[in-house]
């Protein structure tokens, strides 16, 4: 397995990862919709998006990344607010290699701050220290 960045041609193939996740077919409106959000997430500076491929290069996996400057000091904030892994890869180490390469695009811009809030992705309790970095805690609600 490997992770790379996503190009916008790649929007066929995370449309199967998002068909297999649901469990169920987009249509093609769905599929087109897609197309243009992927395209509109690259576009923005300080966004990427992850892809997991198994060896024959399939997409099984998939993790948005944000940087942003922070507010309160002058070191830029990481983000990860997104994992998807396809049935039969939802797999701490599948889940880990997207993480520890997000890891290294927020060093890589020097980010002070990394931060996930993941749900239903399985994780290693030892996660932050794993991807070397100090946990600071974590609060997060959902606006219904």
């Amino acid at each position: 397995m490997r992770v790379r960045e996503a190009l916008p041609r790649d929007a066929q193939g995370l449309a199967r990862l998002l068909e297999s996740v649901l469990g169920k077919t987009l249509d093609e409106e769905a599929r087109a919709q897609l197309a243009r959000n992927l395209l509109y997430f690259l576009s923005e500076k300080g966004n990427a998006l992850l892809l997991l491929e198994d060896d024959r290069e399939n997409i099984v996996g998939a993790a948005s990344v944000w940087v942003r400057q922070g507010v309160f000091d002058d070191l830029p904030v990481a983000r990860v607010d997104r994992v998807l892994l396809a049935p039969g890869h939802q797999t701490e180490e599948a889940a880990l290699a997207l993480l520890e390469q997000a890891a290294g695009l927020a060093r890589s811009v020097g980010a002070g701050d990394f931060e996930f809030a993941l749900e239903d992705v399985p994780l290693p309790r030892d996660l932050p220290q794993r991807l070397g970095m100090t946990a600071l805690g974590a609060y997060r609600a959902r606006i219904r």
